[in-house]
């Protein structure tokens, strides 16, 4: 088990962002995933799998076990996910728009949080948000500049 950890090679990472610079981005949808909002204001997230298998085309052939269970027991079609009043919120206002600071302040406003309890939710929900692939971040053009300035500055002392 150890040594399993050992052997993964990590991925490299981009310069980090300070607090400062990661409240000045905007939080964007991806435009591949649907969504609709119910009559109690929750938003259900629909990711359509079978399309995003297709685009994304491993060129191998499934092997046979796996087409006779696949008759069986049927791919689903797309994955839903609803979110919660907070969730749905936030994912109503990562819109490209409004920047982490200002989502920042309305989860403050509404749900009356400190400003820090707030940055530390929101930074950790629009990470897994991103990781999934549900997300994506706006940078401003003068931070992108400094940010690859910096990785620059990274790549060059090793």
């Amino acid at each position: 088990m150890i040594l399993d950890r050992l052997r993964r090679k990590k991925k490299p990472k981009g310069p980090s962002l300070t607090q400062s610079e990661f409240l000045r981005l905007r939080p964007i949808r991806s435009p591949m995933i649907e969504w609709e909002k119910n009559e109690k204001g929750e938003i259900k997230i629909v990711i359509p799998l079978k399309k995003l298998k297709k685009k994304m085309g491993s060129g191998k052939k499934a092997p046979r076990r796996a087409s006779i269970l696949s008759k069986i027991f049927p791919e689903p079609e797309e994955k839903r996910i609803r979110l919660d009043e907070a969730g749905s919120l936030v994912w109503e206002l990562c819109d490209g728009e409004k920047t982490v600071k200002e989502i920042v302040d309305s989860l403050c406003e509404r749900y009356k949080l400190l400003p820090r309890e707030a940055e530390l939710s929101l930074s950790s929900y629009l990470r897994s948000l991103s990781q999934r692939g549900l997300i994506g971040f706006i940078i401003p053009e003068d931070l992108r500049e400094r940010l690859a300035k910096r990785e620059a500055e990274g790549e060059s002392e090793k």
